[in-house]
């Protein structure tokens, strides 16, 4: 079975922080979290990113970041696609910046004006540095990076930042811990009916609550995050399977032909059948 809805954290440096190098194949990466911010920086291909419900266009050479506990996929159009991927553990970072999980960082190229574009200029440049230093391979490049990256963090939270007042409203521990533990039964009950009361009688909770705690955490509806979900195992058994299109969707959850051609079209920018020529 195909899973790929949690990212858990990799081996980062002392300092929180992982730079990835990365060649990715062409079409869909699954809906997934994780626990830390992440720096996009797509070097060449064509790329799309489904952040909250809503569709971005990654450019090249474009930086965009996603925060903590956000629920987001990619669609790579064209065969590959090269790009620098950074994970950062605030939580390692509060040395420096002691009240840095108060700060969300939003910073998307489809949405930069022109009074912020000389700052997001200079930090795509200093993103285009990590790449060069990759090259050279020096016995410092390791450490000259992560300086890189603070550096772009620093921007970043002083200039996309918005600072919440206090605790941010139950982003907390256990709030997220709710949320873990919810997790892996959506996963493996996916496939079947399943309702808002059934998720918040779970955690003994009201209806209004779990949603209220779902999106604040997540950045996405619990009902987008599930259809995120079927869709994933759509895609995945129109390509590795010859099941019919019909059978496929109702294994996977959708009862309602007319709202899953349109979910299907509007995350992947094709027809189920389309999917499967490509």
């Amino acid at each position: 079975m195909y899973h790929s809805y949690y990212e858990p954290p990799k081996e980062s440096s002392p300092l929180g922080i992982r730079i990835l190098y990365q060649t990715l194949p062409g079409g869909f990466n699954p809906l997934h979290w994780h626990e830390t911010l992440e720096i996009l920086y797509p070097l060449n291909g064509d790329m799309e990113l489904l952040l909250e419900g809503e569709k971005y266009h990654l450019p090249k050479k474009n930086l965009t970041v996603i925060e903590s506990r956000q629920a987001h996929s990619t669609l790579i159009h064209g065969e590959t696609a090269m790009n620098i991927c950074i994970h950062i553990s605030k939580e390692k970072l509060k040395s420096y910046l002691p009240d840095i999980e108060q700060y969300q960082i939003r910073c998307i190229p489809d949405q930069i004006d022109q009074e912020h574009f000389s700052t997001y200029y200079e930090i795509c440049q200093m993103m285009s540095n990590l790449t060069r230093l990759y090259m050279l391979e020096t016995p410092a490049a390791g450490l000259e990076s992560e300086g890189i990256v603070l550096q772009v963090l620093a921007h970043l939270a002083r200039h996309y930042g918005t600072k919440t007042q206090g605790e941010a409203p139950e982003a907390s521990q256990p709030s997220i811990g709710r949320i873990h533990q919810i997790l892996p039964w959506v996963e493996e009950h996916y496939s079947e009916p399943i309702s808002l009361t059934d998720i918040a009688d779970q955690l003994s909770i009201s209806r209004e609550h779990f949603c209220r705690l779902f999106r604040q955490n997540m950045g996405i509806t619990f009902q987008q995050y599930l259809t995120g979900i079927r869709l994933n195992h759509v895609y995945q058994d129109l390509l590795h399977t010859d099941s019919p299109v019909s059978e496929i969707m109702e294994m996977n959850g959708f009862t309602n032909q007319k709202k899953f051609n349109e979910s299907f079209k509007k995350l992947y920018g094709h027809t189920p059948s389309e999917v499967r020529k490509l």
